[in-house]
């Protein structure tokens, strides 16, 4: 049985609670099942609600998107959809038997990306890790989407609370009419206590609150906890100590 938070992340639309909102926020811990719910949510959205329509799949370059994303999607929905690649062109095709969409790849790795995506009508765009791509491209994203029906997905990991996307989209998720799901690695039970732990052990300070337990928190005080000036500083010969 798929957990209830992931349950909604990728069934939103379908929710008579939920069905009106334009688009959908998911951020939080590593790890917490956020990107396979939305991108699987994402195709079962597009290809139930629309054909021979063209999409936007978008992350921080195209190789982090193939390797986070488009790769582990194939397995996802093996059996269910099925997705031709395109590689020169940079966009799949993938059908459910039915119905049958284009999906152009993009990567938002600069301000020079939002060329890129510039003069494309969607029908809908997902963008994965949208918290590392540049305002410029994220913004022409969303002006792309102007079919019908369009929505929006986004998720990320947390960063500074004076980052432009958690002061515009997740404050302001109410006025832009968008849901906003908050994840934790709790909300992933593949994940054993073991595997738990060695994340838990792998950052510490503003690293851990943002990356296991999903806080938007700026780095305050010694960048490295664990600094000690006794233990990790060399004396020079010669200089007596203060």
């Amino acid at each position: 049985t798929m957990p209830p938070k992931q349950r909604k992340a990728m069934l939103w639309w379908a929710d008579p609670k939920t069905t009106s909102y334009n688009a959908i926020i998911c951020d939080g811990s590593v790890r917490s099942g956020k990107t396979m719910s939305m991108s699987v949510g994402f195709l079962i959205w597009s290809l139930s609600r629309f054909d021979h329509q063209t999409f936007a799949l978008c992350g921080k370059t195209i190789d982090s998107l193939k390797r986070n994303v488009i790769t582990p999607l194939q397995t996802w929905v093996e059996g269910i959809f099925e997705i031709r690649q395109y590689v020169s062109r940079n966009y799949l095709e993938i059908t459910d038997g039915s119905h049958t969409n284009r999906y152009y790849l993009f990567g938002g790795k600069d301000e020079s990306s939002a060329a890129l995506i510039q003069g494309i009508t969607l029908a809908g765009a997902f963008l994965d890790e949208v918290a590392l791509m540049p305002r410029s491209f994220v913004e022409q994203a969303v002006a792309r989407c102007s079919v019908s029906g369009s929505r929006l997905w986004f998720n990320c990991n947390p960063d500074t609370p004076l980052h432009w996307f958690y002061e515009e989209w997740i404050k302001k998720s109410g006025e832009k009419n968008c849901l906003y799901l908050h994840f934790t690695m709790d909300d992933n039970p593949s994940l054993t206590p073991a595997i738990k732990r060695r994340y838990e052990s792998l950052y510490s300070g503003a690293f851990y609150d943002r990356f296991v337990l999903g806080k938007w928190v700026a780095a305050q005080g010694l960048v490295y906890p664990f600094f000690s000036r006794s233990v990790h500083v060399a004396k020079p010969e010669g200089i007596p100590s203060r």
